[in-house]
């Protein structure tokens, strides 16, 4: 073989090493993240002010991955107008549950503004630790919030 074969052969290995060494990058996976059903609904919380209330839910983690974050996100059907109306991540103060694979939010975390008369439906993103975006985990159905309308005050009168 002359040097000239030999040569151009090593070139053509090394092309085919190089090639192979460079991966394409992974594919990011469905997170590991189920859940519960989501309920939502709208009540009249005072006479001029309606609240949107969503049902308890828990979100099933699987073992060996925690919850990252997770959001609620208020659709409104007038115009799909997308507001994001709870933001959870874990801090100091806000820790992620220190043992099993579940997690329950509080109470205090279901109900929100909302404009009487207008329609919604609530969905559910979450992230766990192998992923690097929000995925969509579940929607509430559509649901209509009361008519704020103006109530009259009656008095009650004494006639002597």
């Amino acid at each position: 073989m002359t040097w000239k074969k030999i040569l151009i052969l090593a070139v053509i290995a090394l092309a085919f090493i190089l090639g192979l060494s460079q991966s394409t990058p992974p594919a990011h996976a469905a997170p590991d993240i189920s859940m519960t059903p989501l309920h939502a609904g709208c009540y009249l919380a005072k006479a001029h002010s309606c609240k949107m209330h969503v049902e308890p839910f828990t979100l099933n983690v699987t073992a060996g991955k925690k919850l990252v974050q997770f959001q609620l996100v208020a659709i409104r059907a007038r115009d799909s107008a997308q507001t994001t109306i709870y933001d959870w991540r874990p801090d100091q103060s806000n820790p992620a549950p220190l043992s099993g694979t579940a997690y329950t939010p509080s109470k205090v975390a279901k109900d929100f503004a909302a404009t009487c008369s207008e329609s919604y439906a609530i969905r559910l993103q979450g992230m766990d630790t192998t992923n690097a975006n929000l995925y969509s985990l579940g929607t509430s159905g559509q649901f209509t919030c009361p008519d704020a309308s103006p109530y009259t005050l009656y008095m009650p009168s004494v006639r002597k």
